[in-house]
């Protein structure tokens, strides 16, 4: 049995499963054994069997059912061979008809005018989603700036102009002059103490080491008007204000290293950064006016900047 079903699958070129099937309702149908077919198929004699003569229905359905299972077997045949020989490829063939000359000169014309890809649709351009979307966020953005921020920016580098007045010339719309920075003597001036004058002078200018400044006694020393003389002061210190000046300072004739450690000499800053240093002592212990302090301290327009020294 089994090398006939060999020699009918091998004859047939089929699997030996299906052509047991096949062989076995062929059988049922023609009244004869299984093995009688398969020796059929493999072109082989075998032995007759005696068999029941089926009736012409029974004929046809058994027909059927083998050529059922031929067929299934086929299909399995041709899907092993189509697994076999890779992936297959289906070709359609176009259903929409040929786009007429002018049709085909409006999907050339489909892309704007700002070099965006749009699609054609029943004579009407389609924009992308987000080109679409942006048509409406952006004017949505504006109408929101505009109610929430009705004065525009604030003052600066970045804030509306206005014309001054007096000059006619262009300033920002806090009155700076446009194209000018703006220094922060002030803040400069704390940066530069902190680094070079808390050791002695103590954070809030209570002093320490060397004297107080708080408490109105820096503008005691070196009052109003007198700010070129301060600079001179933190310029020299004590040695050097002894060698140039004399051996007393200030408005109060404060005897040069009476009390404290001697005061040190900080020529290694520059010219502007001991205004600056010293500015922020007048206005910060002593409470002087930051305007008239930077007027007396020449960082403005209106300082002479210029030592005339007090003391002897």
């Amino acid at each position: 049995m089994d090398e006939l079903l060999k020699a009918a699958a091998e004859a047939k070129g089929m699997p030996e499963s299906l052509v047991k099937r096949s062989a076995e309702a062929r059988a049922k149908a023609e009244g004869t054994t299984t093995e009688a077919v398969l020796a059929e198929w493999a072109g082989v004699e075998a032995p007759a069997a005696d068999a029941a003569v089926a009736t012409p229905g029974e004929e046809q359905a058994a027909e059927r059912a083998v050529d059922a299972v031929e067929a299934q077997a086929g299909a399995e045949v041709e899907e092993a061979e189509t697994q076999d020989a890779g992936p297959r490829v289906e070709v359609l063939e176009p259903t929409a008809p040929v786009p007429s000359a002018e049709s085909a000169a409006d999907v050339d014309q489909a892309t704007d005018t700002a070099g965006v890809e749009v699609s054609v649709v029943s004579g009407k351009k389609r924009y992308p989603v987000w080109l679409t979307a942006m048509f409406v966020i952006v004017p949505l953005i504006a109408v929101l700036y505009i109610v929430t921020v009705p004065n525009g920016p604030e003052c600066g580098s970045a804030g509306q102009l206005l014309t001054d007045p007096v000059t006619g010339e262009a300033v920002g719309c806090d009155g700076a002059p446009y194209g000018v920075d703006v220094v922060d003597n002030f803040s400069i001036g704390q940066a530069l103490y902190s680094t070079n004058c808390v050791a002695c002078h103590g954070e809030g200018g209570g002093g320490g080491a060397g004297p107080a400044l708080a408490g109105g006694s820096v503008l005691a020393t070196f009052p109003a008007g007198s700010c070129a003389d301060h600079v001179l002061w933190v310029t020299l210190g004590s040695a050097g204000w002894v060698d140039q000046v004399g051996p007393t300072y200030g408005a109060t004739d404060k005897q040069v290293g009476g009390t404290g450690v001697p005061m040190p000499g900080f020529g290694s800053l520059s010219e502007t950064e001991l205004t600056q240093v010293t500015l922020y002592e007048r206005v910060a212990f002593g409470d002087e006016d930051l305007a008239e302090a930077e007027t007396d301290c020449g960082l403005t327009e209106g300082g002479d900047g210029e030592a005339t020294a007090l003391g002897s």
